[in-house]
């Protein structure tokens, strides 16, 4: 006879903490209204309110058909981060598609707005903007309305930040806090607890935000241009509200908009260590003195290249463009579609190994860049050991046992591999629907640039592109976000549930 199924105890659990989530975009709408009224964008409080009922209601469900679920494990707790991260940015994308729409019926709008029209384009925007990956189909950014050019940086600050870390903050989902926190991408805890941890991350973040408003004001941005891009500066996210980046600035705002990129590449574990206690010395240790060694000999690399290829390049647009790739900022000041295949190779490494771990920023990261390194390192000391010698294995200058020193290896190349493989796939796929014109080196750039949450464009990226090519690098955005396992986990749990179904026992 037939087998009465009911929902797992797990899959609740899910469900719920998803719920939970959900809010977040909710409420994001509802501080956003204020500014409609300032900005005298009356027509726009309606899709805002949408927004933040949508997502009220859809939370408000699941969080009540998951009401009685009991904890769950981490496997599901990196299922909700990723069911979370896809979620989360479809509500995003309301306020561009219905803003759209409103605007089509005067004759003065631009191309720019109507785009948004395709809700493909309003998905991607929104998508780049919680994963804080910086890829955007907006033509002219200026064109658009003040309410969703503020709603671009507003996601991209929460996105930099993480939901699950703002969550926690301020609620307590039955998940294990630390089973989150880490689903996430995090694991060093700068507190005693991960509440206390979450909070000083916070802190920390909203003093860069407000330091960081406030030196782009002082070095000349007007006061809604060094607002909007101090949120994607500090978040690292890579929107911005004039045509042509950072360009449109001159070289003493371009200056100063270094370090403030830099700072996004620096693991919280060290602010923490910088503002609490003033060790300056936590900069040169382990990963972080690969990053400041990488920033230099990358710089002069990148500038010897130009300087090989186009002696027009000056050292400054060398210099910021590779830092911009290296802390996945994608902030620009040249039209680097026009720079040498070297180049681009060069900028493409970068976007691939990324900033610290525990920072913001994209990309595989440092630690485990450093890890694939010295397993390399030690793989060719153990050929030179006599056969008394036995291998020694150091880790941030402490000796580590044989198998800890293997795994650590072993885990930074499988996700290695995993990323490369997805480039590869992604490029394949891609090479088949954008234009000739561009060469397996701008595609393979592009899809580097979205799996790495960097932004950074050959112009592959626009508003006409298929469907078909914004879907897959949607997912490279989704899934190098959350770097790559919770979203396999995701893909694959209808098949893990439908074995449990099939292994079920008949009842009579």
């Amino acid at each position: 006879m037939p087998v009465a199924l009911s929902t797992p105890p797990s899959i609740k659990t899910v469900l719920r903490d998803v719920g939970i989530l959900l809010h977040i975009p909710s409420l994001m709408a509802l501080i956003t209204l204020p500014l409609c009224v300032l900005a005298n964008e009356l027509y726009a409080i309606g899709p805002f309110v949408l927004t933040a009922i949508v997502a009220l209601g859809i939370g408000q469900l699941l969080c009540r058909v998951g009401s009685k679920a009991g904890r769950s494990n981490l496997r599901f707790a990196l299922i909700t981060v990723a069911l979370s991260w896809i979620l989360i940015p479809c509500l995003g994308a309301i306020p561009f598609g219905f803003i759209a729409l409103h605007l089509a019926q005067t004759n003065a709008t631009s191309p720019t707005v109507l785009a948004f029209q395709d809700p493909w384009n309003a998905l991607f925007e929104s998508v780049s903007g919680f994963t804080s990956t910086g890829l955007s189909v907006t033509l002219r950014p200026t064109e658009l309305p003040y309410s969703l050019q503020w709603w671009r940086s507003f996601m991209e600050w929460i996105g930099g930040i993480g939901v699950i870390v703002l969550v926690l903050a301020i609620l307590e989902p039955s998940t294990d806090a630390y089973q989150l926190y880490t689903a996430e991408g995090r694991q060093k805890l700068i507190g005693l607890t991960v509440r206390e941890t979450v909070r000083k991350i916070w802190w920390i973040y909203l003093i860069y935000t407000a330091l960081t408003i406030a030196w782009f004001y002082w070095v000349g941005m007007p006061w809604w241009e060094a607002l909007n891009h101090g949120l994607t500066a500090v978040s690292i996210g890579g929107f911005t509200i004039t045509n042509n980046s950072m360009a449109a600035y001159s070289p003493m705002i371009q200056l100063a908009i270094v370090p403030t990129m830099v700072l996004g590449a620096i693991s919280f574990s060290v602010h923490h260590q910088l503002i609490r206690h003033r060790q300056f010395a936590a900069l040169w240790q382990g990963q972080h003195k690969a990053l400041w060694l990488l920033l230099g000999t990358g710089a002069v690399g990148l500038f010897l290249e130009n300087q090989w290829n186009d002696a027009t390049i000056g050292w400054f647009d060398s210099l910021f463009q590779w830092f911009s790739a290296v802390v996945t900022s994608g902030f620009t000041t040249a039209n680097i579609s026009t720079w040498s295949p070297g180049a681009k190779l060069l900028l493409t490494t970068a976007m691939i190994m990324g900033g610290t771990s525990g920072s913001l920023v994209g990309g595989l990261k440092l630690r485990r860049v450093v890890f694939l390194w010295k397993g390399i390192v030690w793989r060719f000391q153990r050929l030179w050991l006599r056969p008394h010698q036995l291998m020694r294995y150091t880790l941030n200058g402490k000796v580590v046992l044989e198998s800890e020193a293997l795994c650590r290896v072993e885990s930074a190349a499988v996700l290695a591999i995993l990323w490369l493989g997805l480039i590869g796939i992604s490029v394949f796929v891609l090479l088949h629907i954008v234009p000739p014109e561009y060469t397996i080196a701008d595609v393979l750039f592009e899809a580097a640039s979205a799996i790495g949450s960097v932004g950074l464009s050959m112009g592959i990226v626009v508003p006409d592109l298929s469907w078909v090519g914004k879907l897959v690098l949607i997912l490279l955005m989704w899934m190098g976000r959350l770097e790559i396992i919770p979203v396999l986990l995701l893909l694959l749990a209808p098949i893990g549930h439908l074995n449990a179904v099939l292994n079920q026992r008949i009842r009579f």
